[in-house]
């Protein structure tokens, strides 16, 4: 038994007699463990009943991936850390270990959930843990041979406990499991399977761009490194469809690496099923609203029909005809994927984009712990076949496959998936040891189980952080030897369900109320894009805007992404509008100008409406239709006429081919200065007239003129000589 600072643990120097009485009372203790042998230990009863609020946090790893042979040895290492702000002061150790029968899946689960499993384990070994400061940490080792331990019982797995207490206060404990593995024992392996997402969380667009396509897909980027891990393993990925249509889209520039993981992942022998559009949740409307997921329509943008020629070979096309990007959501059937001759006519759509030859179709794979028989009904009439389920959502186990109405309910094991998701999370060996060792333990008691199911690990929706922790965990578990891998699709086909209940969960009423919002925001942009001469053009971008806001790969940012969907949408329908201003009319009869701006990438058709708050002016047509081209501002002439002189204000409003209002109303000050114009006139008239006639006066005054010989010069007829 031995001690080990780490991480910067301050010494403390130790005096004679402080090391002697740590010797006494080491000694004491183990005395102790001697004369009672291995009955409960008082320090883990301690442990259990009090609430330790030292801040000291113990993580156990047992060595050898907590497999244990009689010929070797029960070893733990244990580390405290000191996450308080005040020293910590040193204290006793102690492994505790309840060897007797095996522990079954759902007693492991219980233990490791921190519930009370009515076990008290024995105490077998102690070592001595000094004084921490903050952030400071220590490892302690402690063993035992097993020949010392009374394991009792067949193979199979044991609970492990180590408590760290100083004198009367538990300052820390931890939980852990070893696997008892006598001579000559074979066990019976157990199917382990894995469902891992392929999906790239954490972006709003309804495609992703090729820029962040190019970062997903390159060497170390996101996507490679889960496929990498992954193909070749019993893994079945739910494959994210926005993924493949994004790329498609791009056609000739799509990054290479992008188009190369594509192939890639056409390639790899993994089962794999379609996710809904962006991994959006499967069942958040029919929570909220009692409606299916909307399903994906049009790509929202003018995609060249091309992109598609050859993408897929002739056999993908068979298996596609009929498969749905997002199948847990919708009972229409999906586009085939388009042919040649399809191509040539017109634009694919998002569902022809994404459309893959999967292995599962019809999948939904909602969040753990989410689910609610209600929900899973309207999934159920919305054409869903299969949902992934964890253990904690059904009322009893039914082993891989059970069946819920007309439902497939493939169960997934909660702690199992907790332990796995930890291990391929781990930073440091030690906590991939303790989270491995939870794996291990809990596969074996799978297979210690009469009915021996197969086991299934749900990975969750967390971005991967090391891929080289996942690679490991998968190489581990096969490693095990009560472990063996398999096929998701082949397990289901060969189980014969039994109908389980659902167990209802509680869903967030702040979430079913955002969920509720961006269904009414998407609903309005809907009828919104009607003035649009395409509406599909803005439609079917906002549904997989919808679907991307309700990604479970938000996470805690699943807020933030709905207020961005819902500040989105009310924007978007503010991009139309009037331009205010006040107006100076200076005639009887005229036409009032009205200037109507377009903030949109697409042509709009709307009509402009005015209604005088007064009798002052006379609209003669209400209503003026106007055409407005993308990004710019039109002006349409509402013929009016001014009755008197004043100012008036007027209600000017835009609406859509049925009536509908388009935003708000704008209320302009409108200047009549009815009769200036026949007077303007009536002066104009008198200018010309004068004009006229001083200008024909003058030409005939010049006419007279050249007809009359000058004066001077002249010589009378009586004066004249004559010859």
């Amino acid at each position: 038994m031995s001690a080990e600072r780490v991480r910067g643990a301050s010494a403390v120097p130790a005096t004679r007699v402080r090391a002697l009485l740590s010797t006494l009372l080491i000694g004491a203790l183990g005395l102790a463990i001697g004369v009672a042998g291995h009955s409960s230990s008082p320090a883990a009863a301690s442990a259990r009943g009090d609430e330790a609020t030292s801040g000291l946090v113990i993580t156990v790893a047992p060595a050898e991936s907590g497999i244990v042979r009689p010929a070797g040895a029960l070893s733990v290492r244990a580390v405290a850390t000191n996450s308080s702000t005040e020293a910590t002061p040193a204290g006793i150790a102690t492994l505790a270990i309840a060897a007797g029968e095996p522990a079954g899946a759902d007693r492991l689960a219980a233990w490791f959930g921190e519930g009370d499993t009515g076990v008290r384990p024995a105490s077998v070994a102690t070592a001595a843990v000094p004084a921490l400061e903050p952030g400071s940490s220590s490892a302690i080792d402690l063993a035992v041979a097993a020949d010392a331990v009374a394991f009792g019982g067949a193979w199979g797995p044991r609970l492990v406990e180590v408590t760290v207490q100083a004198g009367e206060s538990v300052l820390g404990t931890a939980r852990s499991a070893v696997v008892w593995t006598p001579d000559g024992t074979s066990p019976a392996p157990s199917t382990t399977l894995t469902v891992i997402p392929l999906t790239a969380p954490g972006f709003d667009d309804a495609f992703l761009a090729a820029d962040d396509l190019a970062v997903l897909t390159a060497p170390g980027g996101v996507l490679v490194r889960t496929l990498e891990a992954v193909a070749g393993r019993p893994v079945a990925i739910g494959v994210d469809p926005r993924i493949i249509a994004s790329i498609r889209a791009l056609g000739t520039a799509a990054p290479e690496s992008a188009t190369a993981f594509l192939d890639r992942l056409a390639l790899i022998p993994n089962d794999t099923f379609a996710l809904a559009w962006a991994d959006a949740d499967p069942i958040a409307t029919a929570q909220a609203r009692g409606v299916p997921l909307p399903p994906v329509e049009g790509a929202g943008t003018a995609v060249d029909a091309s992109v598609l020629d050859g993408g897929v070979d002739e056999q993908s096309s068979e298996d596609a005809a009929g498969s749905d990007p997002s199948p847990s959501t919708s009972a229409e059937p999906a586009s085939p994927t388009p042919t040649p001759s399809r191509l040539a006519e017109e634009a694919p759509t998002a569902a022809e984009l994404s459309a893959w030859p999967h292995d599962l179709d019809a999948v939904a794979w909602p969040r753990e712990g989410s689910a609610t028989a209600a929900a899973l009904g309207v999934l159920e009439e919305s054409g869903g076949e299969t949902v992934i389920l964890g253990r904690s959502s059904l009322d009893a186990d039914p082993g891989l496959v059970g069946r819920t109405g007309g439902l497939r309910v493939v169960r997934a094991d909660d702690a199992l998936s907790r332990a796995a998701r930890d291990a391929a999370a781990a930073t440091t060996e030690q906590e991939w040891q303790a989270a491995f060792a939870r794996v291990s333990a809990l596969i074996a008691a799978s297979s210690t189980a009469d009915a021996s199911p197969a086991s299934l690990i749900a990975f969750g929706r967390e971005r991967l952080g090391n891929s080289l922790r996942l690679v490991e965990l998968l190489g581990a578990i096969e490693a095990l030897p009560w472990s063996r891998g398999g096929s998701l699709v082949a397990a289901i086909e060969a189980s014969r369900p039994p109908e389980v209940g659902i167990v209802d969960a509680q869903p967030s009423e702040e979430r079913l109320l955002e969920v509720a919002r961006m269904l009414d925001a998407e609903a309005a942009d809907r009828v919104f894009a009607e003035i649009a001469l395409e509406p599909t053009s803005i439609t079917d971008a906002r549904r997989l805007e919808l679907l991307a806001a309700l990604s479970l790969g938000w996470g805690d940012e699943s807020s933030a992404a709905a207020a961005r969907f819902l500040t989105a949408s009310s924007e978007l329908r503010s991009s139309v509008q009037i331009v205010e201003g006040p107006i100076l009319l200076l005639a009887d009869r005229s036409s009032l100008p009205v200037t109507v701006q377009n903030g949109l990438d697409v042509p709009v058709r709307v009509f402009v409406r005015v209604d005088a708050a007064t009798g002052q002016l006379r609209v003669e047509d209400r209503t003026v239709e106007a055409l407005v081209e993308p990004q710019s501002q039109t002006r349409a002439l509402v013929p009016v006429q001014s009755l008197t002189n004043g100012e008036v204000e007027i209600t000017v409003s835009l609406i859509d081919g049925e009536s509908r209002a388009i935003g708000s109303p704008t209320t302009v000050l409108l200047n009549l200065q009815a009769g200036w114009e026949t007077a303007a006139v009536v002066v104009l008239a008198v200018l010309v007239v004068g004009l006229f006639a001083f200008g024909l006066a003058r030409d005939i005054r010049r006419r007279r003129t050249r007809r009359t010989p000058p004066s001077v010069g002249r010589v009378p007829d009586g004066d004249r000589i004559t010859s």
